[in-house]
């Protein structure tokens, strides 16, 4: 019944078939047949054509008071979406672990809206295999996280921070009376201390007694802390594997086992004394902070804004 309803309208705005016809670009007579099968569908005639210019019978009045209805609501739902996809366009999507959704990525979102004031970002914390399939499904436009080798055919890559890599141990085993000289306390990493020469790094090896927490299978951190533990000599005991790096650093903490952590991972915590801290002395001991968005994708200005600030933003970290 409104399958028409341009012609008709375009009729009614005009007052004439042939003015009407010149306007959308078709004869006369395919017009006058387009609106007479209309008429014929609703069963009552939409225009008077005893007057000149034509004009709309009570019918036809009803007919343009429902087009108009239905343009009008065109209308709002064509600005909510043309709405929708300017604030769309404006919004970055960021995944991140909860270490850096918690205390990275807020100071650097800070930081880029008092420089972008217009666009908004959103964070998204999950474990190294979601934010993959978050990043592979469009969910999010840019993850970032420690390096993924497995993922690099589908992804940009860019490496961001290299971390050193530490072993926290409880404060309460007997085995930091042996390793006084190489021990090193919260403050030693917080102020970058840890890295002077004088703290000579361990062997792995001298905790092959000990019981281990580590990071699930999946991480880039369970993978080398295997392989240190390997080039040391010896298998780790592992008494739970985890998802997120904070978790495994407050368990130790809890006196509960020795793990693996990052250095700057100290910059963001309460200091404690429950925790001693050693240098590794293995190649592998270190972890790439990378950024990652897809090849696939054709990045919106915000989101080339977004990248390009975040690239050259190391200071927040």
């Amino acid at each position: 019944m409104l399958k028409n309803m341009d012609y008709v309208y375009a009729v009614y705005k005009y007052k004439s078939f042939s003015k009407a016809a010149e306007a959308l670009y078709i004869s006369q007579p395919a017009l006058s047949s387009t609106i007479k099968k209309v008429e014929e569908t609703i069963g009552l005639p939409i225009f008077d054509r005893s007057n000149n210019p034509i004009k709309l019978t009570p019918a036809g009045q009803h007919y343009i008071s429902t087009i108009e209805n239905i343009m009008h609501l065109e209308k709002e739902m064509r600005s909510y979406f043309d709405e929708l996809k300017e604030q769309y366009q404006n919004t970055i999507y960021i995944g991140g672990t909860s270490f850096f959704c918690t205390y990275v990525l807020p100071k650097l979102v800070q930081q880029f809206n008092t420089e972008y004031a217009d666009y908004t970002v959103n964070l998204t914390e999950g474990n190294t295999d979601l934010l993959i399939k978050y990043l592979r499904e469009g969910d999010v436009d840019l993850i970032i996280d420690v390096e993924n080798k497995s993922e690099s055919k589908l992804f940009h890559s860019n490496i961001w921070s290299k971390e050193d890599l530490l072993l926290a141990v409880p404060s309460h085993l007997k085995i930091n009376e042996k390793l006084k000289k190489n021990r090193l306390t919260f403050h030693d990493i917080t102020d970058g201390t840890y890295k002077n020469e004088k703290y000579p790094k361990i062997s792995l090896k001298l905790f092959e007694n000990e019981t281990f927490i580590l990071l699930k299978k999946g991480h880039d951190m369970y993978q080398r802390s295997f392989k240190i533990c390997k080039n040391a000599g010896f298998t780790p005991k592992v008494s739970m594997y985890l998802d997120q790096l904070l978790t495994s650093y407050e368990i130790a903490n809890k006196g509960i086992g020795i793990t693996f952590i990052r250095a700057s991972i100290t910059r963001y915590l309460s200091s404690t004394e429950k925790l001693y801290f050693y240098k590794i002395d293995d190649p592998l001991a270190f972890q790439n902070i990378m950024l990652y968005y897809k090849k696939s994708n054709k990045l919106s200005s915000s989101q080339e804004q977004f990248i390009s600030f975040i690239k050259n933003a190391i200071n927040y970290y």
